[in-house]
Parts: structure tokens; sequence; C-alpha cells
């Protein structure tokens, strides 16, 4: 713990091991430990370390927890399953656009060989909020469509990301679970 911490923290705190609990897993990178990488097990990156290694921070550009570059690939890529699950005649509109995502974020987890589940996670809420939106725009009468997203606008949209937030997820989960069965021996 680092020590500004330790004189703020209580006895009874449950989050007191929080912090290095996240900080372990992060500096082993990838959800390998130091003990599984190979190094010593007494072996803690110190701050300079951490700076000097060329290492991206936790947020950014090209960060660990989220990667812009990354959440621009999911962005275009569920955009992408977006539009073509729309177009699959008898079961577009809103039960296409759903599986666009679901297809979009499988691929992603299947492709990549990172865990992306927060920048795959944004860019399917974003996608299940913008096809609610236009799905009741799209239906009817403009100035009706527009009545109705002022009255119900807010939790159509959160029930809209929240769908297209847990498709992605779930996509890239199952997508990176069958990259993990292709690509490991199988022990018989």
């Amino acid at each position: 713990m680092q020590p500004s911490k330790e004189r703020e923290s209580s006895e009874d705190d449950p989050m007191d091991g929080l912090d290095d609990l996240l900080d372990d897993d992060l500096a082993g990178g990838e959800g390998e430990s130091d003990a599984d990488a190979g190094g010593g097990a007494g072996t803690e990156p110190t701050a300079g370390s951490e700076a000097d290694s060329g290492d991206a921070g936790r947020v950014g550009v090209s960060g660990r927890w989220f990667s812009g570059k990354a959440f621009g690939l999911a962005l275009v890529v569920v955009a992408v399953g977006v539009f073509v699950g729309s177009l699959i005649p008898l079961i577009g509109g809103t039960v296409g656009t759903a599986g666009g995502v679901f297809l979009a974020a499988f691929l992603l987890g299947l492709a990549l060989s990172t865990r992306r589940y927060a920048e795959t996670g944004v860019a399917g809420a974003a996608a299940g909020a913008t096809s609610a939106v236009t799905s009741v725009l799209g239906v009817g009468f403009l100035p009706i469509g527009i009545d109705y997203l002022s009255q119900w606008g807010l939790p159509l949209v959160a029930v809209g990301g929240g769908v297209g937030l847990a498709l992605a997820l779930l996509g890239h989960y199952f997508g990176r679970d069958l990259r993990t069965g292709l690509s490991r021996d199988v022990e018989g």
C-alpha cells in the first residue's frame, strides 16, 4: 500500500487491500502474476520502473484498462455489425441489430489477443442506445416520435444501452473463450 494511503486507512475498512490487488494484477501484464511470468516472488515494480519501461497508462490512447485505439476499432466493428444485422430480411430491425452487436463483439473477442471488455461494452451500449432512439423516430409520424422521446427517452436509452452492453460483453466473452479453446493444446 502507498504510504499516503496507510495513514488514511482505518483498521476495519474492507477496501484497504483493493488497491494492492489491482496494482498487483496490472503490474504483471494481462493476467499473469510475477511467479507465473518467471519473475521472483518478491519483486514489485516501482513507480520509476513503470515510467521508464514505456508502459502505457491505465486509460489513454493505448491504455491497459481503456484504450482509445481499441475503442475506435470496437465502435467501427459494432457499427458495421449493426448495419449488417439490420439488413437481414425478415428479422432485421431490433432483433437484427441486437444480433449484429453480439456477432461483432464475438468477432472482436475472437480476433483481439488482449481483453477489451470496457471498449467493446461501451461501443455496444452506444449502439444499443442509438438503435433504440432511431427505431422510435423511424416509426410513424416524426412529431409523434419526438413527443414519445420527450416522455420516455431516458428510460428508452437506458434499456437500449443496457441491452447493447450486455450483448457486447457476452459476445466478447464467448469470442475470447473460443479463441482460448482454439489456441490451447488438448491434453489427453
